[in-house]
């Protein structure tokens, strides 16, 4: 079969975007869930970060030289099989301990992988330039391929006419799943009559509540998106990506905690952003992606103490200097766990838990939140514990 063409990629911004990408090791697909792709580079089941790095760096020749899949493809299956990650395997489900028949690497994965990758960072890469030139070009137009293999919502979706900023494109950005071929034509009033297009209402179709079995995180989608594609990959940066603070002291695990914010009190959070190497203030703006002591990928930003009206968090003077304990707590935890808590809506998140005798550190895909001092009654799933030093007797 030929090459499937790709969209064509723009050198600069898509490469920028995909290099920008941390490691993530994750079994199933669901592990590394929609915004999270943004800010880490997995496969799953790809358990290992050297086999990672591999299939990696021939992403990003595909990207830079405009490498084909059937080159692609050649390049990295004897290195894969050399690793012995290919065909079925028994392997260890590291969420349960049940031990599985997988599928390693096969042709149609490292396809998968080739365009999944390849497109999205070609959306990623658009989606900047479609910001940046909004002021003369405000309308997006929907386009589909239109060639008898487009899903039937896509085909519907086709010619739909939107603002740049309608809520519509959060979710409807190509692509919209896997092997989704679509893509954006930006406009503006004058392109638009001389074809005689005008702005339109998309096609709606059924939603259906999707729940990841990895994670619990419940999503709404509706007919035409896959599961994990309900996102504009354009629109999560680093500091989209971070969880809102919830400031008080923690009570078990009874929901979370509610937290007035404003852009007075940045200067208290210069310590805690220096502890990840953020120095200024523009730095703590553009945000980094920090790997945890168990290879966790986090985005660190301005965003972490960001409310909803994005102002920043206003601190008072024992909140500022537990959020620098905070810091302490992420870089050198003795225990890194998993656990359930309940919102005050009734909704059960699942957060990564930090304890070490500094404090506590929750961080979840809706909030964050510390306390200082050893918390008692706290429980979560183990998943590291800090190496004790050697016993001398």
């Amino acid at each position: 079969m030929a090459d499937e063409p790709l969209p064509r990629l723009d050198p600069k911004e898509a490469i920028a975007w995909f290099r920008a990408k941390g490691y993530v090791i994750g079994f199933d697909w669901q592990d590394v869930w929609q915004e999270e792709h943004a800010r880490a580079f997995t496969v799953a089941k790809a358990m290992s970060r050297d086999l990672l790095e591999d299939i990696r760096a021939e992403v990003d020749k595909a990207l830079a030289e405009g490498t084909t899949l059937r080159d692609f493809t050649k390049a990295l299956r004897p290195r894969l099989q050399a690793r012995g990650w290919w065909g079925k395997a028994l392997q260890e489900d590291p969420a349960t301990g049940e031990t599985k028949v997988v599928q390693l690497g096969s042709p149609a994965r490292l396809r998968t992988i080739y365009e999944t990758n390849l497109r999205t960072s070609y959306a990623a890469g658009k989606w900047q330039r479609i910001e940046r030139a909004k002021k003369t070009l405000p309308y997006l137009r929907y386009v589909s391929v239109m060639d008898g293999r487009e899903r039937p919502q896509h085909h519907d979706w086709h010619g739909t006419i939107l603002l740049v900023d309608d809520p519509w494109w959060e979710t409807h950005n190509p692509p919209c799943g896997w092997g989704c071929r679509c893509d954006t034509q930006s406009l503006n009033l004058r392109m638009m009559a001389r074809k005689g297009w005008t702005v339109t209402e998309p096609r709606k179709f059924p939603e259906r509540e999707y729940v990841n079995r990895r994670t619990g995180e419940v999503t709404r989608l509706e007919q035409g998106i896959d599961p994990g594609w309900s996102y504009n990959v354009g629109k999560a940066p680093l500091d989209g990506l971070t969880p809102a603070p919830r400031l008080g002291k923690m009570s078990g695990d009874a929901g979370e905690l509610q937290a007035i914010l404003s852009e007075d009190a940045y200067a208290p959070l210069r310590t805690f952003f220096a502890a990840f190497g953020m120095n200024t203030r523009a730095a703590a703006v553009k945000g980094t992606v920090w790997t945890d002591p168990a290879g966790w990928p986090l985005a660190i930003s301005a965003g972490l103490l960001r409310g909803a009206d994005g102002a920043m968090v206003p601190l008072d003077a024992a909140q500022a200097r537990s959020l620098g304990m905070a810091a302490q707590v992420l870089r050198e935890p003795d225990t890194i766990g998993w656990v359930w808590v309940t919102g005050q809506d009734g909704r059960a998140m699942l957060v990564r838990r930090y304890k070490s005798a500094a404090g506590v550190v929750d961080i979840g895909g809706a909030f964050w939140r510390w306390q200082a001092g050893p918390a008692r009654g706290l429980k979560d799933r183990l998943v590291v514990r800090k190496a004790q030093p050697a016993s001398n007797n």
